[in-house]
Parts: C-alpha cells; sequence; structure tokens
C-alpha cells in the first residue's frame, strides 16, 4: 500500500464506499465517509491527496463540500473528483462551477478509476515543478503587462504569433495573453491527427476536456456567466473568470479575444498547411529519386542487350559465311543473303529498342515532378516572406 498518498471518499451509499475503499485500498491509503459533515470534521486532523465526492449527499451535498474545500488556502489545491449519476451539461458545469478537477459517472470503472487518479498524481507533480520554475518569470511578467492595456496585449500577441513556429509556442502565446488580459482558462487545439487541451495547470485536465467537448460545436462565441467560449475550426479557448461586474471592460476584453482566437486559428491552419506541404515535398523527392534510380536500371539494361544482340548478329553473319563454303553459291549470291540477313535483324533490332520513347517519358514525368517541387518551394518562399 501506497501509504504516501491518501483518498477521502465521501458517499452515503455504503455499497459504493466499501468498493472504493477495499479496490483503492490495494494501492492508497482510503479513508471513508457517508457525509460531507464527517469529513469536514476528519480534515482538522488530516489533509489527504484528492477527494472523491459523490453529489448527492444528505445534508451539505458534494458541491457545497467542494465549494468549502476550496474556500480554505490551505487544502484548496487538493483534487476533487466528483462521482455522480447524472450526466448532463448542467451537473458538469455545476462541479466546474464548484471548482472540481474532474466528473465521473455512476456506475464507474475502478480500473478506469484508478488510471484517472494516477494521472491526477501526475499532474499535480508536474504542477508542482512547473510552478516552482516559472513562479520568479510569472511575477516579473505580471509586473511589466500591468502598465500596458488592452491593445497593447493584442498587438503584442499578434506580434508574437508570427513568430510561432509550431502549436506548442501558438498555445504558449495565447496563454500568456490571457495572463496579462488577468484571465484564467484553457485553450484546446484541433489539428490532423492531433487533440490536446493547455491551461496553466498542465495538459489535458479531464474536467477542462469535458467542458469543452460540450461547448465547442455550439455558437462561435459562447457566454456562461463568467465563462466564455471562442470556437473556431481548430482551437477553442475557454475564458472561465470574465470581468462580467466591468461591462465595458468585459465588452473590451471579449472583441479582443475574437480576434486573437480567429489570429491563432489562421495560424494554426497555416501551420498544418506547411506541415502538408513538406510531407509532400519529401514524397516527391522521393520519387524523383526513384525515377532517377529506375532510368539508370532501364538504361544499363537496354545497353547490355543491344551489346548481346550485336554479338549474335555478328555470331549469325560467320556463320552463314561458313557455310557459303558448303553451298556452293556465287559471291553475287553469297551478298544478297547476307544483306539480307543484316537489314532484317537490323529491323528486328530497331523493333525492340524503344529506350528513347522510354527515357523521354521518364524525362518528362521527371520535369512535371521537378516543377511540382519548385511550385511548393515558391510557395513555402512567398509564405515566409508574408509572415
Amino acid at each position: 500500500m501506497e501509504t504516501d498518498y491518501t483518498v477521502f471518499v465521501v458517499d452515503d451509499d455504503k455499497t459504493t464506499r466499501l468498493l472504493l475503499g477495499s479496490m483503492l485500498g490495494k494501492a492508497y491509503a482510503v479513508e471513508v465517509f457517508d457525509s460531507a459533515e464527517s469529513c469536514l470534521a476528519r480534515l482538522a486532523h488530516k489533509q489527504p491527496n484528492l477527494f472523491l465526492l459523490d453529489v448527492g449527499l444528505p445534508g451539505m451535498d458534494g458541491y457545497d463540500l467542494c465549494r468549502n474545500i476550496k474556500s480554505v488556502p490551505e487544502i484548496m489545491s487538493i483534487p476533487v473528483v466528483f462521482i455522480s449519476g447524472h450526466d448532463d451539461l448542467d451537473a458538469v458545469m455545476a462541479g466546474y462551477d464548484a471548482g472540481g478537477e474532474d466528473y465521473i459517472v455512476k456506475p464507474f470503472d475502478i480500473a478506469g478509476l484508478s488510471r484517472k487518479i494516477e494521472n491526477l498524481r501526475r499532474i499535480e507533480q508536474d504542477k508542482k515543478t512547473l510552478l516552482e520554475q516559472v513562479k520568479g518569470s510569472d511575477e516579473l511578467a505580471s509586473l511589466v503587462l500591468a502598465n500596458l492595456d488592452e491593445y497593447a496585449v493584442l498587438i503584442k500577441f499578434l506580434r508574437s504569433l508570427n513568430e510561432c513556429g509550431n502549436t506548442e509556442e501558438t498555445v504558449a502565446a495565447i496563454l500568456r495573453s490571457l495572463a496579462a488580459f488577468h484571465l484564467d482558462g484553457a485553450v484546446q487545439i484541433r489539428l490532423r491527427n492531433f487533440e490536446k487541451t493547455f491551461s496553466k495547470a498542465g495538459e489535458d485536465w479531464p474536467l477542462e476536456i469535458a467542458v469543452i467537448n460540450h461547448i465547442r460545436s455550439l455558437d462561435r462565441i459562447f457566454e456562461f456567466r463568467t465563462r466564455c467560449a471562442y470556437n473556431f475550426e481548430h482551437i477553442t479557448i475557454l475564458v472561465t473568470n470574465m470581468p462580467v461586474a466591468d461591462a465595458d471592460l468585459c465588452g473590451r476584453i471579449r472583441d479582443h479575444l475574437a480576434i486573437a482566437a480567429e489570429a491563432a486559428d489562421a495560424k494554426l491552419m497555416a501551420l498544418q498547411s506547411f506541415e502538408d506541404n513538406s510531407t509532400m515535398r519529401n514524397e516527391i523527392t522521393g520519387l524523383l529519386e526513384a525515377v532517377s534510380q529506375t532510368m539508370q536500371s532501364y538504361q544499363q539494361q537496354n545497353d547490355a542487350a543491344r551489346y548481346k544482340g550485336t554479338i549474335y548478329r555478328t555470331k549469325i553473319l560467320d556463320d552463314l559465311l561458313a557455310s557459303f563454303a558448303h553451298l556452293g553459291m556465287s559471291q553475287q549470291q553469297e551478298e544478297e543473303i547476307l544483306e539480307m540477313v543484316r537489314d532484317r535483324t537490323n529491323k528486328l533490332t530497331d523493333l525492340y529498342d524503344i529506350s528513347g520513347e522510354t527515357q523521354a517519358t521518364f524525362g518528362a514525368l521527371s520535369q512535371k515532378l521537378t516543377g511540382i517541387l519548385g511550385a511548393t518551394e515558391d510557395h513555402k518562399t512567398l509564405k515566409s516572406i508574408s509572415e
């Protein structure tokens, strides 16, 4: 048992408490409670590494218990995972509003729950490491950006976007801009064979993924209370703390973020196009090499065949000359027969000699491939100049 990692399970269902206590107890130190009140009483003496909270509890429900936990500075960073029989947007959003990190629907799979717990352990460890590394730089950035107005933040983002060479740099630029606006949120990137969700807490937090997956197919700009989502083909930006109390400021930031999200979507589309272009260039280069090798191989085979044909033709003529001595023909008859044989063998050789046509075909194919390759290079150059 890993006694250094403790899980508090709060559920009014005895069967669920027994199941979770038994199965999770094989890997973690598990304490079970039948009410929010009994859990809060225990927190005065013991703090866990993770909470598993049932939503429908007698007295204080799971959402209120989570809000209570998140209001205490000493324990607010401990992850909370909700367990509920409700699978709808309102229920998930209620968990998100309460401050939970994940939302699991009953009946659940113990193996899947164990994987989620391990993932939360890893994320929390990564978060601690990241916070230690960026604490100093974040403080300096906040001090500098505090004196910039919203337009300066947007302009800085658009300029930095041109310098981004991959999706990671693009996401980092977006998150820096959100921080500059004093906003919290998450960014989901969707490209071919690639989908990830990012926030300052790390990558692929389950509850952030669940919320974005619910709203990314809705309106271009989707608002709900202090949250606002910007949905484009390749990106969704979710902001969790829009300054709705200040209508003017909220409106300006909403407009700035709409521009930033659209620009980021265009950048991601360009990155996808560049990747596709690079793939096509590599494939064309490979085809050109294959055509060149085939041409060389064919030329060698053709030269060898012509050489053998010349040897066979010479042998035929020599054999005829040797046989003439026994046939008793005149010199004119011999010359006529030899000339006829030469003519027929030459025509036979020419009939099967299509090396010129084949070389021309291969040459034309190589020119077309080279032209396509040149066009992609010109497109790449123009794109680089425009950026």
